[in-house]
């Protein structure tokens, strides 16, 4: 069995990296569709109730645009959200 050993703050340094080359990736793959909707992103922020999303939608925390009952969510907005909700394991 082989053993590899990280100073920690070494190892919470390569968890951060790792995190954002994740969304980065995620967020190239999904370049094209920009606007998206209810299910959709529910489904990016990780969220199942309808409440939590309405909510984000009503504080302006993620950007939307709503023509009648359609409502679709601006996919940038949501990715931009999480980043700056984002804690990095150096902070626990």
């Amino acid at each position: 069995m082989d053993v590899i050993v990280f100073e920690k703050d070494s190892f919470y340094k390569m968890i951060d990296e790792l995190t954002i080359r994740i969304i980065k990736n995620v967020e190239r793959n999904y370049k094209e569709e920009l606007w998206i909707d209810e299910k959709q992103a529910k489904t990016l922020l990780g969220i199942n109730g309808r409440s939590t999303l309405q909510k984000l939608r009503d504080s302006l925390k993620i950007e939307f645009s709503q023509f009648g009952r359609i409502i679709r969510y601006h996919r940038p907005s949501i990715l931009a959200f999480l980043e700056r909700n984002r804690r990095g394991l150096d902070k626990i």
